[in-house]
Order: C-alpha cells, then sequence, then structure tokens
C-alpha cells in the first residue's frame, strides 16, 4: 500500500515548519507503549512532524510512552507539551517534570493547558505567575515559544493573545462546533494571524462523535483556518486514514456545503446556520449548542451513538453561559416560536420542535417530559 506524504506548513511566525496533520497525546493513555511506539513510527513514516501531549494526560503517563517512542529520534519532531500550572513555581516543576518524562533537553512549544476563566488567566500573567516562569525558561533555552489552549467560549484566546507573548495556540474546530461557534473563525483566528501566532485545531473529530465521516470531517477542518490539526490516533490504521484524508487536500466550497448538508451526526436536527431564520432563531440555537452541542435530541438513536451523545454532549461545560447569554438577549418567546412554525427549513430540521427543545434547555427545564 502506498503511503501518502503529508504536507508541510509555516507554524505562524515561530519559524517552524510542521507537518499539517499533528499526533496528540491524550489516546495515547488507552494503548500500550508497545502501540504508541508503533503509532509513532507510522506517523513518522508518512511524513508526520508534530506532537502535542500535556503533563495531565495520566499525570505524565502520555509523555513517558511518547518519549521512550521518540528515543533515538527527537530530532524529527516538533514536540508541544502542557501544563495546568498558573504559577511560577508550579509551571517550573511541570516543565522540568516533562522534559524529563520526554527525555529531551528542550521542548518547542511549552502551553498554558485548560484555561477556562479570566481569573485563571489572571494569576497566569500576574506576579510570579505562570508565565513569568516560561519565559525564563525561553531564555534558558528550555522552550522556544509558549502556547494556549481552553475549552471556554472565544472570548478568552481573544484576551490571551493580547496579553500574552504567544507563539501558537490550539483551539477547538469541527464542522459541528463551527456551526454554533462561528467566533473562532470569524475572530480568534484573524487576530491570531495579525498578531503572527500559530494555530492548531484539536477536536476536528469533535472528540470522536463524528466516527463515522473521518475522511469529510478531516478534510472540512483542514480548510478552516489553522495550520494544523491534532488528531488523537490510538492505532497505526488511524494513522494512514487521517494522512491519507489530509493529502488530499482541504475540502473546496462545495464540498464544505455537501458536508453539511449529509453528513450524519447533523442529520435532521443541528442547525447548518444557513439564514433561512432570523438571527434570533439562529443564536438560539448557538446557544442550544452551548448547552450540549446540540447532541440531545430526541430522537432515535442506535445504542451505541446514544451512549457516545449522552457521554458528549456536556463536554465544554457551557450551560452557564448561555443561559447567561439566553437571560441578557430579552426575546419574546411567543413571537420565536409563532417564526419556527413558519419557516420550512432545507435540512428537514422541524425547526418549531427544535425551538422548543432549545428553550427548554436553555430554561433547565426537563426535558424528557417534552
Amino acid at each position: 500500500m502506498t503511503r501518502q506524504t503529508l504536507p508541510q506548513i509555516a507554524l505562524g511566525a515561530t519559524g517552524l515548519t510542521v507537518s499539517r496533520l499533528g499526533l496528540g497525546g491524550f489516546h495515547q493513555l488507552e494503548i500500550s507503549s508497545e502501540v504508541v511506539t508503533q503509532v509513532v513510527d507510522a506517523f513518522l513514516e508518512v511524513g508526520g512532524t508534530y506532537i502535542e501531549t500535556a503533563r495531565g494526560y495520566g499525570n505524565g503517563a502520555s509523555e513517558q510512552k511518547l518519549g521512550r517512542a521518540l528515543a533515538g529520534r527527537r530530532d524529527r519532531v516538533v514536540l508541544a507539551s502542557k501544563s495546568g500550572a498558573r504559577d511560577g513555581d508550579g509551571m517550573r516543576r511541570d516543565l522540568e517534570s516533562s522534559l524529563k518524562a520526554l527525555q529531551t533537553e528542550h521542548i518547542e512549544l511549552y502551553f498554558f493547558h485548560g484555561v477556562n476563566t479570566l481569573e485563571e488567566l489572571d494569576a497566569i500573567t500576574g506576579k510570579g505567575g505562570a508565565m513569568e516562569a516560561l519565559l525564563r525558561a525561553q531564555e534558558e533555552g528550555l522552550i522556544r515559544g509558549m502556547g494556549f489552549s481552553s475549552h471556554r467560549p472565544p472570548e478568552l484566546y481573544l484576551e490571551a493573545i493580547r496579553r500574552i507573548p504567544l507563539s501558537v495556540i490550539l483551539i477547538w474546530d469541527n464542522y459541528l462546533e463551527e456551526l454554533y461557534v462561528p467566533e473562532i473563525q470569524q475572530q480568534v483566528y484573524p487576530l491570531a494571524r495579525d498578531r503572527g501566532v500559530g494555530i492548531t485545531a484539536m477536536k476536528p473529530l469533535a472528540d470522536g462523535f463524528l466516527y463515522r465521516s473521518p475522511e469529510p470531517a478531516l478534510r472540512y477542518a483542514l480548510g478552516s483556518g489553522s495550520d494544523v490539526l491534532i488528531c488523537g490516533m490510538n492505532a497505526v490504521e488511524h494513522v494512514y486514514e487521517a494522512a491519507g484524508a489530509i493529502a488530499k487536500g482541504p475540502a473546496d466550497a462545495d464540498e464544505r456545503h455537501a458536508i453539511l448538508r449529509d453528513a450524519p451526526e447533523l442529520g435532521t436536527y443541528v442547525c447548518r446556520q444557513c439564514g433561512g431564520c432570523s438571527e434570533a432563531l439562529r443564536t438560539l440555537f448557538r446557544l442550544e449548542g452551548y448547552v450540549d452541542r446540540q447532541m440531545i435530541d430526541f430522537l432515535p438513536h442506535d445504542p451505541a451513538d446514544y451512549a457516545l451523545r449522552l457521554r458528549l454532549a456536556h463536554w465544554f461545560d457551557l450551560t452557564g453561559v448561555a443561559q447567561q447569554r439566553f437571560a441578557e438577549a430579552g426575546w419574546d418567546e411567543a413571537s420565536l416560536m409563532a417564526e419556527a412554525r413558519g419557516v420550512g427549513c432545507p435540512y428537514g430540521i422541524d425547526v418549531a420542535r427544535k425551538a422548543k427543545f432549545a428553550l427548554a434547555k436553555l430554561r433547565a427545564e426537563q426535558l424528557n417530559t417534552l
């Protein structure tokens, strides 16, 4: 079988050139060290050059496995890891532990990991904060640059890019999330580009929710504005499958439209934001996405798909944000429902039914009685 060779790209203004497919480290927890080495072998074989993990993935277990797998060939990859520490001392301890576990004297990119509140960002950038530690590490040559990741609304990324001399961000991007968080492409990516910040995108398969559509999902995400797609591949065949999709290049405009139209995961429930409804209704459905990613639809699903939906729906835990924005909107709900009953959706969505469920989710009502 002929293996595809991954395309390469400049990572922002870092001076680094990396493969457009990156190997994520979280799912290395699910497999043995032997299989991790096989996955790394396959990744290098197809031209993969960017590997990202974190101190918090199994308390360093992912780093240890990847460190062993990269022994003797560390120089073939750009290596990134992450720390959840917010203070300087904790960040320094984590960095030193990461270096030891990864069996390396330096890490190209070290991230502030999972920063989910402005208070955390304040701690990181304040006196004695984690940023001070990484700036010192940068001066010492232990790291080349700093990164930032979060699972919260994009406004936090905007603030981080403005306040931290970042080299790269890691942000969630896939065709499900884009439909309710368009600010990622409309606001975060342009600011990152303006500041020379590299963009890596996690969750191109929406935490596995898009498992039925790996190639369309990867090619769609590849064309959404990031430099690198980070995939948590835990089998050799996953590496070859993903590399084949990336090698075909990003989906063009017609293909992207067809993907959104035909995606089995979106079906006749997820709003495509096509413009056929009012801005108020489209915003309502975006806020519903904040609650449960529009996964809980009370439509028939096979047991495995239903279990997956239940596990993934509240991954981002943005319900509080959605409910606050819903309250601030001050919509006339009767008018919204009246409009919804008159909409003929081109994607076959029963808009009135969806509006009813979206309103109930935002009011925190008991859904399974509707």
